[in-house]
């Protein structure tokens, strides 16, 4: 029989009302672990304050470090990669980060730095390969 994984995030309401949560494939777990892995900073949760990764610590205002700190973003993803999702291995990871104009307000744009995440990597129990693709704007964090 086929392993199923929850889809996350959980909806608490279902819970609550004892009613089976949303399931998904392995693909789109390691996707959903992924994101989550992503989007956490170190410390926020609780149980393992290691969880997560350096981006939510880096400041992108200062052209003259972007190099070091593309290189810190880089080693940090790959070592929470590599620690908190064992169900991939071969894993590469690319970051590009550019400057974009964003909507905030009816007629009204702010550039904002925008982190492209490009994780390639093969699936342990199927050997093929999987994909994953992601981005934020950060100065502060935030993503879509």
């Amino acid at each position: 029989m086929p392993v199923s994984y929850y889809s996350l995030p959980f909806d608490v309401g279902l819970i609550t009302k004892k009613v089976e949560l949303p399931r998904c494939s392995l693909r789109q777990s390691i996707a959903h672990h992924l994101h989550l892995l992503l989007t956490t900073s170190f410390g926020e949760l609780l149980c393992d304050e290691k969880f997560g990764t350096s981006i939510w610590d880096a400041d992108f205002d200062n052209v003259d470090y972007r190099s070091r700190q593309k290189e810190a973003i880089l080693q940090s993803l790959l070592a929470a990669v590599k620690q908190y999702e064992p169900r991939i291995e071969n894993i590469r990871i690319d970051t590009t980060l550019y400057q974009e104009e964003v909507m905030v307000h009816t007629n009204n744009t702010r550039a904002k730095k925008r982190l492209d995440i490009l994780i390639n990597a093969t699936v342990k129990a199927t050997n093929e390969p999987i994909v994953y693709r992601d981005n934020f704007f950060i100065s502060p964090l935030s993503y879509n």
